[in-house]
C-alpha cells in the first residue's frame, strides 16, 4: 500500500481506527460519559458466546455511586445494590460489594449514545441500553 498517498493526516487517522478497531475500548474522560440509568439487556463470557439474558437496571450517578436492580438470577429475586465507582485510565472502577478492598474493573468496549458494551466483571460482556 502507498502511504504516501494518504497524507499525514490519513495516516494518523488509518492508525487510529486500526488501534481502536484492534483494541475494542473506549477510553472514557471521565463519568459524565456514561452517567444515567442503563438497561442491562444480556451479558456473554465472550462476544462470539451464546447471551444470557438479563433484565437489570445499571444507574450510574454523576456522585460516583452505581445502582444496579432489578432480578438477580444467580440469587432468584429482586435485589438492589449500591457502591462506589470511578473512571481511572479510561476505565471504570468500581467497588466490589461484599469484598472490602476489593475492585471489578471495566473496559467500555464499544458505546454510542444509546447503547453500550462493558468488558470485565464476573459476567465478561455487559450489554446495555440507555434509558
Amino acid at each position: 500500500m502507498n502511504f504516501r498517498a494518504f497524507g499525514a493526516a490519513g495516516l494518523i487517522w488509518l492508525v487510529g481506527a486500526i488501534g481502536t478497531t484492534a483494541l475494542g475500548e473506549v477510553l472514557l474522560k471521565d463519568n459524565s460519559e456514561i452517567i444515567g440509568t442503563w438497561r442491562l439487556e444480556s451479558v456473554a463470557p465472550a462476544l462470539n458466546k451464546p447471551k444470557i439474558d438479563e433484565n437489570r437496571t445499571w444507574e450510574f450517578k454523576s456522585d460516583g455511586t452505581v445502582v444496579t436492580s432489578g432480578f438477580n438470577r444467580h440469587f432468584g429475586k429482586e435485589d438492589r445494590y449500591e457502591w462506589t465507582y470511578k473512571v481511572v485510565d479510561g476505565k471504570i472502577i468500581a467497588d466490589d460489594p461484599g469484598r472490602p478492598g476489593k475492585t471489578i474493573d471495566y473496559i467500555v468496549y464499544e458505546k454510542t449514545s444509546d447503547q453500550m458494551i462493558l468488558k470485565g466483571g464476573i459476567e465478561g460482556f455487559y450489554f446495555f441500553k440507555k434509558q
